[in-house]
C-alpha cells in the first residue's frame, strides 16, 4: 500500500471515530472491557501491556483497574525519539501527559519491563479480520514487536474499525486477535 493511501485510510477511520458521540464511545468501550474481563486469556495473564486511551480510542480503563486490583503486573508505553519501551506501574496516578498528549509512565530504569507480556493491548485506527493493523503512522508498535514474540497482541477497536482486509506492508506486525463490542 502506498504511503498516501495509508494516510487516507487512517484519516478516514480516525475522523469517523472522532465524530462518535462521547456517550457512545464510553458505552462501547465498557462493553469491550466486559468482554476482555470475561475472557480466559485475560484471566490467565500475569503481565499485561496497556495503552492509555487518547480521545475516543477504545478505553480499557475498567480492565486496567481490575489488573491493578488483582495484582497483575501492568505496564504502559513511553516513547523517546522513534523508540518505545514499556514501564511497569502500580497505580494510574503514576502516568503523566507525555508525547502526543498521551499519558505515559515515568521512565524509571527499575520499572523498565524487559520480559515479554502475556497480553499487549494495541490501539489503532483500523484493523482487518486477519489481524492487520494501521496505527497512527509512526511505527512504534511495529518496531517494538519486530522480532519479539508475545503470547497475545490484542488490537482494540470499535466494530466499524474492522474491515475485511487491509493492504499492509511486510514490516507491519499483525495482531493475534482484535476485540470489539461484538467480541473477538
Amino acid at each position: 500500500m502506498k504511503m498516501q493511501e495509508k494516510r487516507d485510510v487512517r484519516s478516514f477511520y480516525k475522523n469517523k471515530r472522532d465524530a462518535m458521540p462521547h456517550l457512545l464511545a464510553e458505552q462501547l468501550s465498557l462493553k469491550i472491557s466486559q468482554i476482555v474481563l470475561a475472557s480466559q486469556w485475560y484471566q490467565d495473564a500475569g503481565l499485561v501491556f496497556f495503552y492509555y486511551p487518547l480521545g475516543k480510542e477504545v478505553s480499557l480503563l475498567p480492565v486496567m483497574h481490575d489488573a491493578l486490583r488483582r495484582n497483575k503486573r501492568a505496564a504502559f508505553p513511553k516513547t523517546a525519539g522513534d523508540q518505545m519501551e514499556f514501564y511497569e506501574v502500580t497505580s494510574l496516578s503514576q502516568l503523566k501527559e507525555g508525547c502526543f498528549h498521551v499519558m505515559e509512565p515515568e521512565a524509571v530504569q527499575e520499572n523498565l519491563v524487559c520480559e515479554q507480556p502475556d497480553i499487549c493491548f494495541v490501539p489503532g485506527t483500523v484493523f482487518d479480520k486477519k489481524g492487520g493493523r494501521l496505527g497512527y503512522g509512526r511505527g512504534y508498535y511495529d518496531r517494538y514487536f519486530a522480532g519479539r514474540h508475545t503470547a497475545k497482541l490484542v488490537g482494540c477497536a470499535y466494530a466499524y474499525q474492522i474491515v475485511e482486509e487491509l493492504c499492509i506492508d511486510e514490516w507491519d506486525v499483525r495482531m493475534d486477535m482484535v476485540v470489539s463490542e461484538e467480541g473477538y
